[in-house]
């Protein structure tokens, strides 16, 4: 079947129909044979139809990772319209912009979850009502060159863009991954990124297409280094989908034992962010050519990946820079151009622009930001090609190699930002008067955002107050870790923002300071200190509001388990994000452990 002729939906309906009885997808707890998920998808379809839902139509889709998940999307594909992923905690404004952005009537989510839409008129589907549906007599013609999702992303206005991605643009980077991985009936994917991360798909869609099996890690686990190498040794997965910085955290937990438990797993797959040769180094001295090291680049404009490396020992040798990018995947193109779009030599630098198949259709409801992203091809009438924005060159190899961004986009975490974005957020609180938004590094390798405000009363609109704001606001992963209140902004004789002559960010203030008052709160205010990159915490002080994010969670928790020799779980700073309830939290069981101990055990740890 030609990949670019065939729809998602009907590609994992032909899979169904060859191996009705193999397993595709399990969640821990409930597990989906090919026919049964094709059956189950048939009835959120069919909850979809009664309610109007068709081709080209939009679904909100706030659910967390399991079965349910995947029966959703199918459902979603198969009557024709696209899914909208909002990932589940994102805040009510948020998701109502997405939502209206979106024009989505429906919005599918867990038990429980997801009111917050329906005082805006839109109707809200759980899980536990979907079955039995009635399933539709006929279904609607779907062609490839119809939406499958529609991806929203950071503006710069303030004002998400939602990706309108195509069937046949995703397919051919499903039918990509099984040329260049080769996945065989029955193996394991693991399926672990946050649904609002376009790779997801490809953990989804891929694996389903070709006859593979999905395993969904459990919601939350996704932060957790230990939990997602539990998971790749327990059901033999063979291919694992990472940003650097998680894949930093992986490497920093495996152990020689743990690598002994991975002979099924032969790919990982880097995307995101650039990739340090550091951090390839460290790959290969773990897995030596046992396991391969992909690295992507790409845009969900062009349908997630556009290019890919496959990486080497030598490319951990390099001490500056990024590794390079790699070359085209069959049917896509990356051109280099200057500003005239005229190619740009070998070795000199220009703006990076993607095309082929996987270019999507644009942004939503939105012709001038698409007209301005999505510009005629120089070369070849009738085609478009995407301006993504970022700089890099042709090396002398024939390599890609990226540079850096035109524009004041970053990326946190694999994650697209705008800093408009986020200055236009907090422009809107009363009394603030101007805003400039940076990204800086606290501590090496975790780049983090930090804005500056003028506004008219210091004691109105204080850092904690404009953070609070900023978290109603945004998604956590835009919420600025540092908000520094300033006189006036630096400006150049021009006007112009002088960015250098920002002064270093400042911690968002915290309560009044209480030193910590036991060795537990010393120790834990220690380890919170050296992550977080703050030189005095106190007892009362919060991690996130120290500019605190879930993988400086499980830095910080792996020094805490190392420091108290006791078993801590990643979600006690969520759950206890003040030293001192942590510190209460690790003594109480610390005392558990102590008076579970046998008169043996006590005999065996006296010293000698």
């Amino acid at each position: 079947m030609d990949s670019q002729q065939v729809c998602l939906h009907a590609a994992v309906e032909a899979q169904a129909a060859r191996t009705p009885d193999a397993i595709a997808v399990t969640d821990g707890s409930a597990e989906l044979t090919y026919a049964e998920l094709m059956d189950r998808a048939d009835e959120w379809a069919g909850a979809l139809a009664a309610r109007g839902v068709t081709v080209e139509d939009t679904v909100a889709v706030q659910l967390d990772r399991s079965v349910d998940l995947m029966c959703a999307l199918l459902g979603i594909l198969r009557v024709g319209a696209a899914y909208v992923p909002i990932e589940p905690g994102t805040p009510a404004a948020r998701v109502r912009q997405v939502i209206d952005g979106a024009r989505a009537r429906v919005c599918l989510a867990d038990d429980g979850a997801a009111t917050g839409p329906a005082a805006d008129g839109v109707d809200i589907v759980v899980a536990s009502r979907v079955a039995g549906s009635a399933v539709p007599a006929t279904w609607p013609v779907v062609d490839p060159a119809n939406l499958c999702a529609v991806y929203f992303t950071s503006g710069s206005t303030g004002r998400p863009k939602g990706v309108a991605c195509t069937h046949e643009g995703w397919a051919n980077r499903m039918a990509w991954m099984q040329r260049h991985h080769r996945l065989e009936p029955g193996e394991a994917v693991l399926h672990k990124t946050t649904l609002t991360f376009d790779d997801a798909a490809v953990e989804l869609f891929w694996p389903l297409r070709y006859g593979g099996r999905v395993v969904m890690l459990p919601p939350g686990e996704h932060r957790d280094p230990r939990a997602i190498i539990e998971a790749v040794v327990a059901h033999e997965i063979v291919h694992l989908n990472v940003v650097p910085s998680m894949l930093d955290l992986l490497l920093a937990e495996l152990t020689e034992d743990d690598t002994a438990r991975l002979p099924a797993l032969r790919t990982v797959l880097s995307s995101g962010e650039a990739l340090r040769p550091e951090l390839v180094a460290r790959f290969f001295a773990r897995f030596g050519d046992a396991v391969a090291l992909d690295n992507t680049w790409g845009a969900t404009e062009a349908s997630i990946d556009s290019t890919c490396r496959d990486c080497t020992p030598a490319d951990g040798a390099a001490t500056t820079g990024a590794v390079s990018i790699g070359r085209p995947i069959d049917g896509a193109e990356v051109l280099v151009l200057d500003p005239a779009l005229e190619d740009v030599p070998d070795g000199e630098h220009g703006d990076l622009y993607i095309g082929g198949i996987g270019v999507a259709r644009g942004y939503l409801g939105d012709q001038s930001r698409t007209a301005a992203a999505f510009v005629p091809h120089p070369w070849r009438p009738g085609e478009r090609i995407y301006r993504t924005g970022d700089r890099g060159r042709w090396t002398a190899d024939g390599m890609l190699e990226f540079l850096d961004r035109r524009d004041r986009q970053v990326k946190i975490r694999g994650v697209r930002i705008e800093l408009g974005e986020v200055e236009a957020v907090l422009r809107a609180y009363p009394g603030v008067l101007d805003v400039a938004a940076t990204a800086w590094q606290a501590t090496p390798n975790d780049k983090r955002i930090a804005c500056f405000a003028v506004v008219s009363d210091r004691s109105e609109a204080t850092p904690t107050r404009l953070r609070a704001y900023a978290t109603d606001h945004l998604p956590g992963y835009a919420v600025p870790a540092s908000i520094t209140v300033l006189d006036r902004l630096p400006r150049l004789p021009s006007g112009k923002l002088d960015w250098q002559a920002l002064p270093t960010p400042e911690v968002a203030e915290q309560a009044e300071y209480v030193a910590a008052r036991t060795p537990t709160e010393e120790a834990v205010a220690r380890i919170w200190g050296s992550v977080l990159g703050v030189a005095r915490v106190g007892a009362t002080d919060e991690f996130f509001a120290l500019g605190g994010h879930s993988l400086l969670v499980v830095r910080a928790t792996a020094q805490m388990v190392r420091a108290f020799g006791i078993q801590i779980p990643i979600s006690l700073i969520f759950e206890k994000s003040t030293v001192e309830l942590a510190a209460t939290w690790i003594e109480e069981r610390v005392l558990q452990e102590v008076a579970a101990l046998t008169d043996d055990d006590a005999l065996r740890m006296a010293p000698s």
